[in-house]
């Protein structure tokens, strides 16, 4: 996961790079998981990342997305005291088929979540393989 992950995120923001939008990024992300042969009919563990900067943020964040079906864990980011001013991770995970309109779906809750809560949405990732 981390390694179709890593080569996105250098061909997404390569220096002197066009700056895509957040759709543009997550169309990019369905074409190289295609690229790498997932079958997006199948659902997959897919991962949302959501720096909040409370704790009280992230316990409401976290109240939010049960409901949705997410698996959620709360914790101080791994470099809390570089990442002000949202030193709080809401790490959400859920199963799901990834088409255009789930990830339409899913983005905006996570940015309504981020602009509720003064955060900021990290996006997601997913396995090429279920």
């Amino acid at each position: 996961m981390q390694t179709l992950l890593g080569w996105l995120l250098r061909q997404v923001f390569k220096p002197k790079a066009a700056k895509m939008t957040a759709a543009e990024g997550d169309q990019a992300i369905l074409a190289q998981l295609r690229h790498a042969g997932a079958d997006l009919d199948r659902p997959r563990e897919v991962v949302h990342f959501l720096y909040v900067p409370s704790q009280e943020a992230s316990r409401k964040a976290a109240e939010t997305l049960r409901p949705h079906g997410y698996s959620v864990e709360e914790r101080p980011a791994a470099d809390a005291a570089k990442k002000p001013p949202n030193p709080f991770l809401v790490k959400a995970t859920s199963e799901t088929t990834l088409n255009p309109w789930a990830v339409q779906q899913f983005r905006q809750l996570f940015e309504q979540l981020a602009a509720t809560h003064a955060g900021e949405y990290d996006g997601w990732e997913a396995a090429a393989q279920p």
